[in-house]
């Protein structure tokens, strides 16, 4: 009796300690066109995108940054130029992509088109070819091993994009 309630203790204490120092963010990374043409609206130059915190998935109050383009990037790989934007979520165990807005898109294909890349402590998005030119919202979680309370602020992270461009 006394090493199942040991055992049942113990299972609560690691739970609870878990649970307070894993955290989840979310960020929609919105990539709007000029003039763009067609379904995926694509235009002759890159669309400039704009990344949006937000604390849950459920979230409505979403906190775009001030910069437009801020902390997006070109870079060419492979004689290919890719668009780089840092998605704000500084020493992140993981990253996920979890939708493309709109979800039907003939320009952006995940691990071809576009895909999550870590460098250091910083996790982009790079997108090319068509996609780099077409209109699209990406929706992103972020998991952190830590407390919400050791994240950095709003106001921190936007001077990162400052910075960055």
């Amino acid at each position: 009796m006394n090493k199942t309630i040991c055992l049942l203790f113990s299972v609560c204490f690691i739970s609870v300690a878990v649970a307070e120092s894993v955290h989840w963010q979310w960020r929609d990374l919105v990539c709007k066109t000029k003039e763009g043409k067609g379904n995926d609206k694509i235009s002759e130059k890159p669309a400039e995108c704009n990344i949006a915190l937000r604390e849950t998935e459920k979230d409505s109050n979403m906190r775009p940054s001030p910069s437009v383009n801020g902390g997006c990037f070109d870079e060419v790989v492979n004689g290919t130029t890719r668009t780089y934007c840092d998605l704000l979520c500084p020493k992140a165990d993981t990253v996920y992509l979890i939708k493309r807005t709109p979800q039907v898109h003939r320009s952006c294909f995940v691990f071809f088109t576009h895909r999550l890349e870590r460098r250091g402590d910083d996790w982009f998005l790079w997108r090319d070819k068509n996609c780099r030119l077409s209109e699209i919202t990406f929706t992103i979680r972020c998991e952190f091993m830590f407390p919400r309370a050791e994240f950095p602020n709003d106001k921190e992270l936007f001077h990162r994009l400052a910075k960055r461009t």
